[in-house]
């Protein structure tokens, strides 16, 4: 594979055709400079092209290349971040503006694919949360309680109601989102970029940011070819900016991520799933998945600080279908790929000013489609002097992430949630056993 070829992905093989852009060239002006073309990036530019904002992005690959183009495709509201954690921390009134923020990233996506013309990228509605040990009687209450703290649209469904849509015995009950959906991630990254260009932006790909430097009241950003000249420039890469800013790069670990696509089941594949929305269960590095292409299972889940991909993936992926679905039995996976996504310590993007003229919009590993668009509204928000929404990701900072120490002490924490899951589930399970006996 060369160095600006789309990775192998199902999401690649079904791409929309699109240009090949040139690399930038010379020097030229602009009101934001955009550093990466993934959909925090893409969402930015977009955003502010829309209020007249001259634009120029640069990509050092291709558009949607990375993380944006082969995750799981989900777009719901919420953070990595536990919603009650953060009212803890935060309080009511700033996790529910918060949580405000990400059901605006949701808007922004819905109203982006009928601007754009393209309800086809849409893939499905609703989205179930699953989880793999019984909640007990007062789950019901509690999640409707949650729901209205926060002003959400998320709702219980108890055991019963579940395994009536996803016949498997590992699930209890779950949290349904009626306004969650599902799409296709890369293709929706092209769609935004043409419609970047279509309002006057100027995109550029195979351009590695190389240099930053502030000049009186502009901002010079350079690659191996170019320069561009703005008042304001937006970091939206994740741990590739350190030629850019050494410590926004440091602030943010590369982990690793898997997806899978099976080859096509048939028929029997609605034995086992009639829910055409997106699935994902409640462990920290849990399950996460959807029907796509009538009846192919897209299968994610695992996350890791080494980012190689491993020698046996398909097979790994494979073993966790089958751990949740083992009567699907000899289901064979046509496509599996990693995605190195950018991941913050305290689970909550990077999104705000680092000085004047300089933005972060970084950090999205974890969190959804959704959340790059409510980062980048609050952001072209502020560029464009209409309010300081950005302010409500400040006390999560952009402190160094801990390098390759980070990478290990990262890795560790979820080894131990791992375990800690398996060990919630097998208690609970021998307790029902117990019970039965």
């Amino acid at each position: 594979m060369a160095d600006t070829d789309y990775p192998a992905s199902w999401y690649a093989a079904t791409r929309d055709s699109s240009p090949d852009r040139a690399s930038l060239s010379g020097r030229i002006e602009a009101d934001v400079a955009v550093v990466g073309g993934g959909f925090a990036g893409l969402h930015t530019a977009r955003l502010l092209a829309m209020r007249g904002r001259q634009v120029a992005l640069i990509e050092r690959r291709r558009i949607g290349w990375g993380a944006s183009g082969r995750n799981g495709g989900f777009v719901s509201a919420g953070f990595a971040a536990r919603s009650g954690a953060l009212i803890d921390r935060l309080g009511i009134d700033h996790a529910r503006k918060l949580y405000a923020q990400s059901q605006r990233g949701v808007a922004i996506v819905r109203t982006a694919m009928d601007e754009l013309g393209r309800p086809d990228i849409r893939m499905g509605s609703g989205k179930l949360t699953v989880s793999r040990t019984d909640q007990g009687a007062g789950f019901a209450d509690r999640t409707r309680a949650l729901a209205e703290r926060l002003g959400a649209s998320f709702e219980p469904w108890e055991t019963d109601r579940v395994r009536a849509v996803i016949a498997t015995p590992r699930y209890h009950q779950a949290i349904h989102d009626p306004q969650s959906f599902h799409l296709h991630p890369l293709n929706f990254a092209l769609a935004l970029a043409h419609d970047i260009e279509r309002r006057g932006g100027k995109l550029y790909e195979r351009s590695d940011a190389s240099g930053l430097q502030r000049q009186g009241a502009v901002w010079r950003l350079r690659t191996a070819g170019g320069e561009i000249t703005a008042r304001h420039v937006v970091l939206a890469g994740n741990a590739d900016l350190g030629h850019v800013h050494r410590r926004i790069a440091g602030a943010v670990l590369p982990v690793a991520t898997y997806v899978a696509v099976t080859a096509k089941i048939g028929a029997r594949l609605a034995d086992f799933i009639r829910w055409t929305g997106a699935i994902s269960d409640t462990r920290r590095a849990g399950d996460y998945y959807r029907i796509v292409n009538g009846d192919r299972l897209l299968w994610g889940g695992r996350i890791t600080t080494d980012t190689r991909e491993p020698s046996r993936l398909r097979e790994m992926m494979r073993r966790d279908i089958l751990a949740v679905y083992p009567a699907l039995g000899d289901v064979r996976i046509e496509y599996a790929w990693p995605g190195i996504m950018g991941y913050a310590p305290h689970m909550m993007p990077q999104v705000g000013k680092i000085e004047p003229g300089l933005w972060v919009c970084s950090a999205f590993g974890g969190h959804g489609v959704a959340q790059t668009a409510a980062g980048a509204d609050a952001l072209a928000a502020a560029i464009a002097g209409e309010d300081d929404r950005y302010k409500l990701f400040q006390p999560f900072g952009t402190g160094w992430a801990g390098g390759p120490l980070g990478r290990i002490a990262t890795q560790l924490v979820y080894w131990k949630l791992q375990a800690s899951d398996w060990w919630d589930e097998t208690r609970r399970a021998k307790n029902a056993e117990t019970l039965r006996t």
